[in-house]
């Protein structure tokens, strides 16, 4: 009664004489990270929460202001950003105000920015006019950086 079509494609619908044409397209997903998708939390969001975590594998630009640790293969924090509590991620550029601990491969903070807090890096820039109060503590590894990421994620971030 029914057959077993090896193809991997699924078969396309023949188009109707009387209405439109309908065609399968098969769908290709690539990663955020891949395909360069950002996403974007707004200056009029403001995010709170009791032990909150975002996380994403692709780009992640605040604009807004969180309590709580943020987690992305590339975190932005723009002029009107603030984020209180952990920012890690392989590449994070802060534009503006952070407490917390951060944690990246590279980490730049721009003239604009203010961070309190303790940063943990491979690679470390900053940018004249930028206010940072902390600790800078180079990593010799990725292993090392994780390791600071598993134990600040475990904390509370009201300190």
């Amino acid at each position: 009664m029914f057959t077993r079509n090896s193809s991997p494609e699924p078969s396309k619908p023949l188009a109707r004489t009387n209405g439109p044409a309908i065609v399968t397209v098969p769908q290709h997903r690539t990663g955020p990270a891949e395909s360069g998708d950002k996403s974007i939390i707004g200056n009029d969001l403001r995010i709170i929460g009791q032990g909150l975590r975002i996380i994403s594998r692709g780009i992640l630009q605040i604009d807004g202001e969180i309590e709580g640790d943020v987690q992305a293969a590339e975190v932005i924090i723009g002029e009107q950003g603030k984020v209180t509590g952990l920012v890690a991620g392989q590449q994070v550029t802060v534009s503006g105000k952070v407490s917390g601990a951060i944690c990246a491969k590279t980490v730049t903070l721009q003239s604009t920015s203010e961070v309190e807090g303790d940063i943990h890096h491979i690679a470390f820039a900053i940018e004249q006019g930028a206010a940072f109060e902390g600790r800078s503590r180079r990593a010799s590894n990725e292993a090392d950086l994780n390791a600071v990421i598993q134990a600040k994620g475990g904390q509370s971030t009201s300190a």
